[in-house]
């Protein structure tokens, strides 16, 4: 994309926003060299101020669009659908492709400043009271709401009786983070997930979901040891 393409498209998604009755001014661009200047708590709140962004976006994908980021703009024959906003759907992609790997640059350089704190910090903490080294369930907890936010998978579909939901799950919620470590920028389109799913099978598993404005946590065991079929007893699509 030229100078001018970028001009002209940032130019148009502001439009957009405006007719849409939303403060452009929310929706930002981000200069991704600036990152390596910012310190690991700056790093985080301009993460929560991205994924925000991006919750904001899909669910106008979603709602405004009835479309995601896999929903086809062109028929067959390769010319443009009549039945939706192309354009807009269009732009509003462009833009969470941006967010996101701003957003894949921002958790990259949280993850390689954690590491050099944590071994910095080697030597210290081999040197403390066991009590000392062991780490607060609750607080490891708080650590993985905070990193995570945004859902990347929804449930279309509960079979009763199934694993899904004995754990609570229900249709409509949407996945955030699964097993602690899956989530928006690294489950492969829920290539990860069912990966992990064959490999932990009659073993609990974390499921951190969004319900309306409510964020749950869950445990599911995936097993084969129930009526139905499947390990999960449930329909997952990506977001």
């Amino acid at each position: 994309m030229t100078v001018d393409d970028h001009d002209v498209t940032e130019s148009s998604f502001n439009g957009l926003m405006q007719a849409l009755n939303l403060d452009s001014n929310q929706f930002k661009e981000y200069d991704i060299e600036s990152f390596h200047q910012l310190n690991f708590q700056q790093l985080s709140q301009l993460k929560t101020e991205i994924e925000s962004q991006l919750t904001i976006l899909f669910d106008l994908l979603r709602q405004k669009y009835n479309a995601d980021m896999e929903t086809k703009l062109v028929t067959i024959d390769g010319f443009p659908r009549s039945d939706i906003d192309v354009v807009s759907i269009r732009l509003i992609r462009v833009r969470i492709i941006r967010l996101r790997n701003d957003d894949k640059s921002i958790i990259h350089l949280l993850e390689q400043k954690m590491a050099e704190e944590f071994a910095s910090r080697k030597d210290q903490v081999e040197e403390e009271p066991q009590e000392q080294q062991t780490s607060s369930p609750a607080a490891d907890r708080q650590i993985l709401t905070q990193r995570y936010t945004i859902p990347f998978a929804r449930v279309s579909q509960i079979v009763p009786s199934g694993p899904a939901e004995k754990s609570g799950l229900k249709e409509g919620d949407q996945i955030i983070l699964f097993d602690n470590d899956i989530h928006a920028v690294n489950n492969r389109k829920l290539a990860e997930l069912v990966i992990r799913v064959r490999s932990k099978q009659d073993q609990n598993i974390n499921v951190d979901i969004k319900r309306g404005d409510e964020r749950i946590n869950l445990v599911l065991k995936p097993t084969d040891k129930w009526d139905g079929q499947g390990l999960l007893g449930c329909r997952l699509v990506p977001i």
